[in-house]
């Protein structure tokens, strides 16, 4: 996946106080709102449970972001952004 599309993904969930939830090759995980969210060069840095936890996702490996709005307002309030890897 594209570092400028990553980082515009990354900029919705923050802007709009929503979780993202990333897949990738090995596993899918959820990012609260409240994680440090850092895009770099290569990776993507995830600290998240105050600090304790740090996950390096490398774009290379990324195939879905998704900006997981407030399921309260619909039940369809999803914005994906997927990527195929060939």
């Amino acid at each position: 996946m594209d570092r400028e599309i990553v980082s515009r993904i990354v900029d919705e969930a923050r802007s709009e106080e929503a979780n993202l939830v990333i897949w990738d090759r090995r596993d899918t995980f959820t990012v609260e709102p409240k994680a440090e969210i850092s895009v770099e060069d290569d990776y993507l840095k995830v600290k998240m449970e105050d600090g304790r936890a740090t996950v390096y996702v490398d774009y290379g490996s990324i195939y879905k972001l998704v900006v997981e709005k407030d399921r309260s307002t619909r039940a369809s309030a999803r914005a994906g952004f997927g990527a195929v890897i060939s």
